[in-house]
């Protein structure tokens, strides 16, 4: 393999040291390893990638110049094969342990979702460094850069054109090769994967929480670049949203502060209260203004148990009764004393008896 085109297959500069040569193999082993990337033509980029490595690395340790030269004899040849066996140990290794991708965002859920738990479909846009220009949105081609014609160096005029200064051809970074714009992303460095993915919020999140969505492989968009899949995983960082109705304290326990009519508070009668499920009937009582329903509130912990659910109740009158108020509470007034006169033996029957009898 030629020396300059293995430099351009791993998207690196002759001058580049060794830590930024296998980062840059690594790099691009765990992008385009078959047991990662399901492109058609992940093989022979896996085999160019590794070949590209291989013949650098043995040119640096002294191998020879020309690595791709046929092998003398059985030694050269189980050299040779030992070296590729390892090249592709590591490369197994590098795809193993690379790095995904991580979208981090911010989800937010109303009350009752993170009370039952739910499910959403989320869908985004993740941007990364190109894979085919290693993020320099340039490739090198074979021939020579036309503004330096080679050479690496312009010649640049000092001194109202008495003198000439030579720098570095800024075309070409100075190594005197023709650079084009990476047709992969267009020359930005970076592609967009359209990524969407259908999630499973259990019940028992609260605000703060962060819910780690176990990386899948996406494809959309990514083909149409000429790259292959990318893994991404989901950190998904939780906020509740306020709710008009309930009220979630400090330790955990789903609150509702509701005003009730006095009347049938006083009555004893049934009311709607509500809860996360939905509107459910309650019996007030007269002596009660905080009520407990077990079972009913926020869980205890993620997927958990509910806990309870206190709903607290304000018996609200009418604060100037009018004449039809009035009149009606003369006659509950009135129904209550003859009630009484008729049970003298119960406290106000024996104290109105005992009025009437002085």
């Amino acid at each position: 393999m030629d020396t300059h085109l293995a430099y351009e297959e791993l998207g690196l500069h002759p001058s580049a040291s060794d830590a930024e040569l296998k980062a840059s193999w690594r790099r691009l082993v765990a992008t385009w390893h078959p047991d990662r990337n399901g492109a058609a033509d992940a093989g022979r980029r896996m085999q160019s990638i590794n070949k590209a490595y291989q013949h650098i690395r043995q040119l640096r340790e002294g191998a020879g110049e020309d690595v791709d030269a046929e092998s003398n004899g059985p030694a050269e040849a189980e050299a040779e094969a030992a070296a590729a066996a390892q090249a592709a140990a590591e490369a197994a290794e590098a795809a193993a342990a690379a790095p995904l991708h991580t979208v981090v965002r911010s989800v937010r859920l109303t009350l009752e979702e993170a009370i039952l738990g739910c499910t959403r479909t989320l869908s985004g846009h993740y941007r990364h460094p190109c894979t085919e220009c290693v993020g320099k949105g340039q490739r090198v081609l074979a021939q020579a850069c036309s503004s330096c014609h080679g050479s690496g160096a312009v010649h640049k005029a000092a001194l109202f054109g008495w003198l000439w200064n030579q720098e570095a051809c800024t075309d070409c970074g100075g190594d005197g090769r023709q650079r084009a714009p990476c047709a992969a992303c267009d020359g930005q460095g970076e592609q967009s994967l359209a990524w969407r993915k259908r999630v499973r919020f259990p019940p028992g999140l609260r605000a703060g929480h962060v819910l780690e969505v176990p990386a899948a492989r996406h494809a959309e968009g990514a083909a149409r670049a000429g790259e292959g899949a990318l893994e991404l995983a989901l950190e998904l960082r939780l906020e509740i949203a306020p709710h008009d109705l309930f009220a979630l304290d400090a330790e955990g326990v789903l609150r509702c502060a509701m005003p009730v009519n006095g009347y049938a508070w006083m009555a004893g009668h049934w009311v709607d209260v509500p809860t996360p499920e939905g509107l459910q009937q309650m019996r007030l009582n007269r002596d009660a203004l905080v009520y407990r329903l077990r079972g009913q509130g926020f869980p205890t912990a993620v997927r958990g148990p509910r806990g309870d659910y206190l709903v607290t109740v304000t018996p609200v009158f009418p604060a100037e009764p009018d004449a039809a108020h009035e009149a009606l509470l003369a006659q509950l007034i009135d129904s209550s004393n003859r009630a009484a006169d008729a049970e003298p033996t119960q406290p106000l029957g024996a104290w109105r008896k005992r009025l009437q009898g002085r």
